[in-house]
């Protein structure tokens, strides 16, 4: 097996399963090395020994549901990309699939083209996308970067202060992805985006704005930027732009994620100091995470 070959784990009791995904990794482009594990526990040793690129594992398992072993080796600081697999959905698994940072929650019975979906994601995923952030205030570049940070996309980022600044880190070399405020002293943001296109028109633009205006929106789209943010935003936010930027399939997980987000109290920004404001935000957001402690596993349904 060559040294460059993706590590998965397929963990499912099912042998239909377990055939079913070595059939789709024979028939794959992508050089993988399969590891298959029939229990809860020997799925959490896999993961927690190091090594696994990416994991499907099924949520009913014996020993350990699929959920658990995920969390305990998250607890660790494992970092797989993980799918989870059932042949149940619900709201709590739903909400704990996403605490334990699961890409996706797949409802058995599935096909092939699903998973060779987030095998495309996957080996997206895996390239390290240099990005740009360009913002006028310093604070907000912290928080952007803060956000970017828990994307599940891998991101090598710097900074821009302004639209020149921007421009002249083009000339340095091309970004993959570029983060843009609309509202900036001197070259705002559209015209940098016209500048920025003119050089590199294969770069992925996405705009950004504090003020909500949709005919602002409709002229960054028509120039080229690939996806429009309102601040604040989460990261949850990015990962859905740029899956819809990358062409990629947006996992239901993250349908479900926008559902919530939509039907819960928004952040209301303090006017005085929007900046704290989506900060501490951003902190909640990073402590609703699994910290492996007062999740009681075998009580979701």
């Amino acid at each position: 097996m060559s040294q460059y070959s993706v590590k998965m784990l397929v963990a499912d009791d099912s042998r239909t399963v377990q055939l079913f995904f070595k059939n789709i990794v024979e028939c794959s482009s992508m050089p993988i090395e399969l590891i298959t594990a029939d229990t809860g526990r020997e799925c959490m040793m896999f993961l927690e020994q190091g090594g696994i690129d990416l994991a499907f594992i099924d949520v009913n398992m014996p020993e350990m549901s699929g959920m658990e072993a995920v969390g305990r080796a998250r607890f660790k600081g494992n970092k797989t990309f993980v799918t989870l697999m059932s042949g149940k959905a619900s709201v709590p698994r739903y909400e704990l699939a996403r605490q334990i940072r699961a890409y996706e929650y797949l409802v058995k019975p599935f096909k092939a083209a699903d998973i060779e979906a987030i095998l495309k994601t996957y080996r997206r995923v895996s390239v390290r996308m240099k990005t740009l952030i360009v913002d006028d205030t310093r604070t907000i570049r912290r928080i952007i970067r803060r956000v970017l940070d828990r994307s599940v996309f891998r991101l090598a980022i710097e900074e821009a202060a302004d639209g020149e600044s921007a421009l002249a880190h083009f000339s340095d070399g091309g970004f993959d992805l570029v983060f843009l405020d609309c509202n900036m002293p001197g070259l705002d943001g559209i015209a940098t985006l016209e500048a920025i296109r003119r050089r590199e028109p294969q770069v992925k633009v996405i705009m950004m704005s504090a003020e909500r205006n949709e005919d602002r929106v409709c002229t960054a789209l028509e120039l080229g930027a690939n996806a429009f943010l309102d601040k604040p935003f989460f990261a949850g936010d990015i990962d859905r732009a740029l899956h819809v930027a990358l062409g990629l399939k947006l996992p239901k997980l993250a349908s479900y994620e926008a559902a919530a987000a939509k039907n819960a109290p928004g952040l209301v920004p303090d006017p005085l100091d929007p900046a704290t404001s989506w900060a501490n935000a951003v902190c909640a957001d990073e402590a609703a995470s699994f910290d492996g402690a007062g999740v009681k596993f075998d009580e979701i349904d």
